[in-house]
């Protein structure tokens, strides 16, 4: 952790703190779910979808377990970081204005 500058002055360092500390969580939060879907879907390096128990699944079924398993889980996640990131941006222009 930084510490605030030794000015008598804070200079929005707290700000600054609190929005590193916002992007941090939201980054972390994409690659655990990064680490959690290699974790409970992948087999040696390739990726195994959920629930096939027949060894050549259809491209559709693989589709939409992909869909399921993966993007549409890392898209969730990746539209709440994007969030934050647009927030951040909103606090710090208001900030400079």
């Amino acid at each position: 952790m930084t510490t605030p500058p030794t000015s008598g002055r804070n200079d929005g360092w707290e700000m600054d703190q609190l929005h590193r500390d916002e992007i941090t969580v939201a980054m972390n939060w994409v690659i655990r779910t990064c680490q959690q879907i290699v974790r409970d879907r992948s087999h040696k390096t390739f990726w195994a979808p959920a629930g096939t128990t027949d060894g050549t699944p259809s491209p559709e079924q693989l589709m939409q377990t992909a869909r399921t398993d993966v993007l549409d889980k890392l898209q969730r996640i990746i539209d709440g970081a994007q969030f934050v990131m647009h927030q951040v941006e909103h606090e710090r222009a208001k900030r400079k204005q």
